[in-house]
């Protein structure tokens, strides 16, 4: 399995890394999603999954199509 690549973008500044999957957070009556995604430099990142893109997709519609 491959890990996908993302772009984070949040506050103007675009991160590139890689998906590694989505995290529940839970807080009392409270639950959350993330992604954890990692970065370049090989650390791990939590980000609201709001701010995080697929960067493969467009290659994945252009091969789908031919």
């Amino acid at each position: 399995m491959s890990l996908r690549p993302v772009i984070v973008s949040k506050g103007g500044k675009k991160v590139k890394g890689y998906f590694h999957r989505f995290v529940y957070q839970f807080n009392h009556n409270y639950s959350e999603t993330k992604a954890l995604v990692e970065l370049y430099d090989g650390s791990l990142r939590f980000y609201d999954p709001f701010f995080v893109k697929f960067s493969d997709r467009s290659k994945q519609e252009d091969e789908d199509n031919e």
